[in-house]
């Protein structure tokens, strides 16, 4: 097996969006900045789950979080769905966008394909990354480092303090599966899908969390997603579960809806993803009435303008919105880990309780976050690059 040792001023683990914004912010003539992803494209949970709108925007955009979405997302406009604005998003154009960005960017090299399985510290300093790979392993050697996997392999690999609830006061998870030769797929579908879900569970045929499912048209005449909900699992390995799921479902809308009669399924999530899971334990906090009081703070690096979002077992999605173009601001104390001095957290993953998390979470915010946590990751390198580095091992 090969084993080799990379050297970088900022290691950013998961190539989502939270960490592809991570990467850029920290990128620059002065760093060099390596991005891991366990996944062969990069744009993480957005599409293992197929999401198809992003959420948390508002009309006035602007940095880097306008530069990402102008990529992934070109010539698309806010939409109205409710009481929020969405703006649609194509799969397609999410996957080439971030690694065109990221292809760009001399300054940033990224590793497909790893997986971290190791952390190394020296006192309370992370010294060393190990991932492996089909040919073998690479210790990487950061200077920072940012956990942007979403479920906090670095978090809990490295020892950092966390947070997370037990598994029955979770929130329900997602996952999505496309549908291919729908005939007359007009806007009723959207109507028809929830009713039938809704009337499967009403006649104790389906599990009650199926309920909460919709569809959403898709970008071409004649496809589009079901999107679903089921209690979060502990079990890795849920690729089966969907698929089998996924296909019942779509069994049970082919007897009882026309336009479904001659469609197939062309594409299932490969995985369940949870809408809250494990959450780093930060020097502050953010708490659901910090949310609802659209809170302010001294060091506040994004806003959130999404409402709390939260996806009940029992009740489904409630929401808690704010007043008219209302907003609360996220400090970086809640990127930066309690115990571990050079960890950041960006993504699902910030130290949030529950509530907050359910609108902090969503794709603009966490574009917003990335970016905050990759410039404050490049600052403190730059600090050790004056040759403290050593010192700070040594403590």
């Amino acid at each position: 097996m090969k084993i080799k040792t990379i050297a970088c001023d900022v290691l950013v683990v998961g190539a989502g969006i939270s960490g592809v914004a991570a990467a850029i912010a920290a990128a620059s003539k002065n760093s060099s900045v390596i991005l891991l992803e366990k996944n062969k494209f990069p744009g993480g949970t957005a599409v293992v789950a197929m999401h198809n709108f992003i959420c948390g925007m508002n009309r006035n955009s602007k940095g880097l979080l306008k530069q990402i979405i102008g990529r992934i997302a070109p010539q698309q406009k806010l939409v109205r769905r409710g009481k929020v604005l969405v703006m649609p998003l194509k799969i397609e154009k999410l996957t080439s966008g971030l690694s065109d960005i990221i292809d760009k960017n001399k300054h940033i090299k990224v590793y497909y394909g790893y997986g971290v399985f190791l952390v190394k510290k020296v006192g309370n300093v992370i010294s060393s990354v190990v991932a492996n790979y089909a040919g073998g392993k690479i210790f990487f050697k950061p200077k920072v480092v940012i956990d942007a996997t979403g479920i906090g392999d670095v978090i809990k690999l490295s020892g950092a303090k966390y947070k997370i609830s037990i598994l029955s006061k979770r929130q329900l998870a997602g996952f999505s599966f496309k549908v291919e030769g729908i005939n007359n797929d007009s806007e009723l579908l959207a109507l028809k899908v929830p009713y039938y879900l809704a009337k499967g569970v009403r006649d104790k045929f389906l599990p009650r969390h199926l309920k909460f499912g919709f569809f959403t048209p898709g970008a071409l005449q004649g496809n589009g997603y079901i999107r679903l909900s089921i209690p979060s699992l502990n079990n890795t390995d849920t690729a089966k579960i969907v698929n089998k799921i996924s296909y019942d479902i779509h069994n049970y809308l082919k007897k009882l809806l026309p336009e479904f009669r001659d469609s197939y399924i062309t594409q299932v999530s490969p995985a369940i993803s949870n809408r809250e899971g494990l959450r780093l334990l930060g020097e502050y906090i953010l708490s659901k009435e910090d949310v609802l009081s659209q809170r302010k703070f001294s060091d506040a690096v994004a806003k959130g303008c999404w409402p709390i979002e939260f996806w009940d077992r029992k009740r489904g999605p409630v929401f808690k919105y704010f007043k008219k173009n209302g907003f609360y601001e996220i400090p970086l104390r809640c990127l930066k880990s309690k115990n571990i001095r050079n960890l950041f957290a960006t993504g699902r993953c910030i130290s949030a309780d529950p509530y907050a998390l359910a609108s902090t979470r969503v794709m603009a915010t966490c574009i917003s976050l990335g970016e905050a946590a990759g410039m404050a990751a490049k600052k403190y390198a730059n600090i050790l690059n004056q040759g403290y580095y050593l010192n700070l091992l040594n403590e």
